[in-house]
């Protein structure tokens, strides 16, 4: 029976070969940006969908149409991870980044060796205009200007290392800038962000910029390598912490008293962000302050969903839109289940052909471009 595993893997990957080339261009895109996915790419995503489907809470769009929103998603991530790779190849093929990154993240394209500092610049000249062209098409191209524009400042003329007010502030407004592009292809063309969803933004902006170097805590190995002047190393550790803990605490309170929502509104911002203050101040290992990050990217979805809770009756609208869809012939439990059996069974497969393309597939040190 092993025999037969071991052919059956043999004639896959002899069936992948002339394939190879690309899954290993298409997996090292994936590895300039997997650590941004979930943490970032995701949460920008579920901002702009949370924001639409609120309706005339932060655009003009007075009844939203949960579909439609959703349908635009793949061109949200899109947007999105193009802009995001674009920054992250022009931070990682700088040599200090190579360096912070051999301690920090070596599984990244460059210090794995799987690509090269030079591949990695023609890489970029061709990431920029395609990425441009993309925004273009899909609308927002003003804002991927201003990334270009800002991932310049950031990377090429080294704000990232000036000092921590610099750094945070430019991460913060980059931050901004994505959630405005994002959410402007989530409310469409016909639609637009109102002065109460621009003051959003910039409320997000600025709960960016004040706890957003919880990620520096579990870097201070690779930034003190490279000499870089992030928080904990400026202020200490201690106070790092708390420079974090606290104005996640406030920012658990003001965001809901925004909207105006009531004490209920406040519960799980609150008790997220008590998460966040506490594991940020008592648990400091390394791998916990991975954790604590992480945990942190959830609690700003939680406040990016803020406009929804405001918006309660939107959200049940599109919620009732939702399952008279999914209901054939009013049998809703039958719809249910088949649609939770297709979701397994997509994650599966999907699961077995990443295993065969990126374990299996081919070697990691071939080298691209």
């Amino acid at each position: 029976m092993k025999r037969i595993q071991l052919i059956i893997v043999k004639l896959t990957v002899e069936k992948q070969k002339p394939f190879l080339p690309l899954l290993n261009f298409i997996h090292t895109l994936h590895l300039f940006t997997h650590t941004d996915v979930l943490t970032f790419a995701l949460p920008t995503t579920l901002f702009a969908v949370f924001g639409a489907v609120a309706g005339t809470t932060l655009s003009t769009n007075a009844s939203p149409n949960i579909i439609t929103v959703l349908s635009r998603i793949p061109s949200i991530l899109l947007l999105v991870w193009s802009n995001l790779l674009v920054f992250n190849i022009a931070n990682q093929r700088l040599p200090d980044a190579i360096l912070e990154d051999k301690l920090n993240k070596p599984s990244r394209p460059l210090p794995s060796g799987r690509i090269s500092g030079p591949q990695a610049r023609r890489l970029l000249l061709i990431a920029l205009p395609v990425v441009l062209a993309l925004s273009f098409y899909l609308g927002p191209w003003q804002e991927t200007l201003l990334l270009f524009s800002m991932n310049w400042m950031y990377n090429d003329l080294k704000g990232c290392d000036e000092d921590f007010v610099t750094r945070n502030l430019l991460i913060a407004i980059g931050h901004g800038l994505y959630n405005s592009a994002a959410l402007r292809i989530a409310c469409g063309v016909d639609s637009s962000i109102t002065g109460r969803g621009i003051y959003w933004i910039v409320l997000v902006t600025c709960v960016i910029f004040t706890t957003g170097h919880i990620a520096d805590l579990k870097d201070q190995a690779g930034d003190k390598a490279r000499g870089r002047c992030s928080v904990p190393l400026v202020l200490g550790d201690g106070v790092a912490r708390y420079a974090i803990a606290v104005p996640v605490i406030v920012w658990s309170i003001a965001c809901p008293f925004f909207f105006g929502l009531g004490y209920w509104g406040y519960f799980i911002p609150v008790t997220v962000g008590c998460l966040v203050a506490v594991r940020t101040l008592l648990l400091r290992g390394s791998d916990d302050d991975t954790v604590t990050w992480k945990i942190w990217a959830m609690w700003t979805v939680v406040l990016f969903s803020l406009p929804l809770v405001k918006e309660h009756a939107a959200l049940k609208a599109s919620l009732g839109y939702i399952v008279d869809r999914l209901c054939v012939e009013s049998d809703c439990a039958e719809s249910f289940n088949l649609l939770g059996v297709s979701w397994m069974v997509i994650l599966i497969q999907s699961r077995r052909l990443r295993g065969y393309a990126f374990d299996k597939g081919f070697s990691g040190n071939e080298t691209l471009i």
